[in-house]
């Protein structure tokens, strides 16, 4: 078969771009309704960058689908039907319009959201807007709306073909079906990919582990830590490849003074009751010299800023033991404001330094 169309058959490329395309958004819808359900943690993480990949990768297929439709004759309508033909034309170019605008709307919507988007761990994308919660939500409905107009669309579509099919008795739905086995084959093996099998999960051991922190108090260092967290890890240090989330709780502050702590846990620092997590979430782990490099964002007191953690890693065995540090500086997450928004008696910078031992989880 060739790969151009004819006047009466799509060819090769038509019929592959066409199931990619249906395979890609099966997998996008599975992917979507599957994280809505899922708890907060680093399983809806991945789900929502899978989510996000798979639709980049669709508006990409589809752009070179419609490149292609324009340079190739498109095989006759079969049917009678005026009324027929031109809603099939106008279907089709209101499916390629919601293939292109449901992921730039998401893109959207994630810078938005201050959310980078990881296209399949390989490349960060950069935002083409600054971070809005208001616009976020906004973009987010029309996203959500979007997509159930895709939905009714795809709908219609396979409705449409299995009355050809069926009633009409004609080749429309034989004449696309040829490769529909090989790319269902594929797109099952792309979309149900395991990452976990990747990437093993590690269990951190909270009596070998420490996350401490240093700053100025009138010229003096004072050092502190958080007692109680959270770690969720999938890490394959041979690769390397990885994801990272911490979420620490923040009235668990203690730098060995009551007054302090106390201080500390007030609107003006922490806040911790108006925001009781802290939480690191990094998905893109890289080799960094000697070392690693965790890159990804810190929220904490509802700001959320890049941040990339570099560190050092032994293994021995199913055992390992990294360490790293990093300087931020408290006026990026509004810790300390009023009169301790400025820098003569607490300093702007802060010194992080984590230790987390933990074991491979079989």
């Amino acid at each position: 078969m060739a790969w151009r169309n004819s006047p009466d058959r799509f060819g090769w490329a038509a019929k592959v771009f066409h199931w990619l395309t249906a395979v890609a958004v099966a997998a996008m819808f599975a992917i979507a309704w599957t994280m809505d359900a899922l708890p907060v943690g680093l399983a809806k993480l991945q789900a929502y960058g899978w989510h996000k990949s798979i639709g980049l990768t669709i508006l990409a297929v589809t752009v070179l689908r419609l490149l292609w439709r324009l340079a190739n004759p498109q095989p006759r309508y079969l049917g009678d039907s005026t009324w027929q033909r031109r809603a099939s034309t106008v279907a089709h170019w209101l499916l390629y319009a919601c293939l292109i605008a449901l992921p730039i709307l998401g893109w959207l919507m994630s810078a938005a959201a201050n959310t980078p988007v990881n296209l399949f761990g390989l490349m960060v994308l950069p935002n083409p807007i600054a971070p809005d919660r208001a616009l976020a939500q906004l973009l987010e409905e029309a996203h959500e709306t979007l997509a159930y107009g895709l939905l009714a669309l795809v709908a219609l579509h396979a409705a449409a073909a299995l009355k050809h099919h069926l009633i009409d008795r004609d080749g429309t739905l034989r004449r696309m079906l040829t490769v529909l086995l090989i790319v269902s084959a594929f797109g099952m093996a792309t979309a149900t990919a395991a990452p976990s099998e990747e990437m093993p999960p590690w269990s951190a051991d909270p009596a070998r582990s420490r996350i401490a922190f240093t700053f100025t108090q009138l010229g003096s260092p004072i050092e502190g830590e958080f007692k109680e967290y959270d770690v969720e890890i999938r890490f394959n240090p041979e690769d390397p490849a990885g994801e990272v989330r911490v979420v620490i709780e923040t009235a668990s502050i203690d730098t060995g003074d009551d007054d302090r702590d106390v201080q500390a846990r007030s609107p003006d620092f922490f806040s911790v009751a108006a925001f009781p997590e802290a939480v690191f979430d990094a998905t893109d782990i890289r080799r960094d010299g000697d070392g690693y490099l965790a890159v990804g964002t810190l929220t904490l007191k509802g700001q959320t800023r890049p941040l990339s953690l570099p560190f050092t890693l032994t293994v021995d065995g199913d055992t390992a033991h990294a360490q790293g540090s990093l300087v931020v500086n408290r006026q990026d997450f509004a810790i300390g404001t009023g009169e301790w928004a400025t820098n003569a008696a607490v300093g702007d910078e802060v010194r992080i330094a984590i230790s987390v031992t933990a074991t491979r989880v079989y």
